[in-house]
């Protein structure tokens, strides 16, 4: 073992043979060490592509959102224009109900008595 590594493992650790982290004097080359200026752009450019990764998903979340209320929006005019059309024809019918009970003779109004 290196003389910086303070890692004891417990006794129910070295029962169960649990694995020991790696000493540090293993990682010693990297600690400390400069970044290559080509290593250092790949990473500005995953950063970016991150960062515009991020904002194109969030502009379609945004989109999706419009375009869900836009549909929620259509779906409540086709249902108030169905409603609107029922609701004539119901008055509609109901006009001609009540001239029926009125004047039974309406609904034979200009036609010849059918006899079968």
């Amino acid at each position: 073992m290196c003389s910086n590594f303070a890692f004891e493992p417990t006794l129910r650790q070295r029962r169960i043979n649990k694995m020991t982290p790696p000493p540090l004097c293993d990682f010693e080359q990297w600690i400390d060490t400069e970044i290559k200026p080509e290593d250092k752009d790949y990473m500005q450019y995953m950063l970016q592509w991150t960062a515009e990764s991020k904002e194109r998903m969030e502009k379609r979340l945004r989109e999706e959102a419009v375009e869900k209320e836009h549909k929620k929006e259509e779906e409540r005019r086709r249902l108030a224009a169905q409603r609107e059309e029922r609701e004539r024809k119901l008055e509609r019918a109901r006009r001609a109900k009540a001239a029926m009970e009125e004047n039974p003779d309406t609904l034979r109004k200009g036609k010849w008595p059918r006899c079968t």
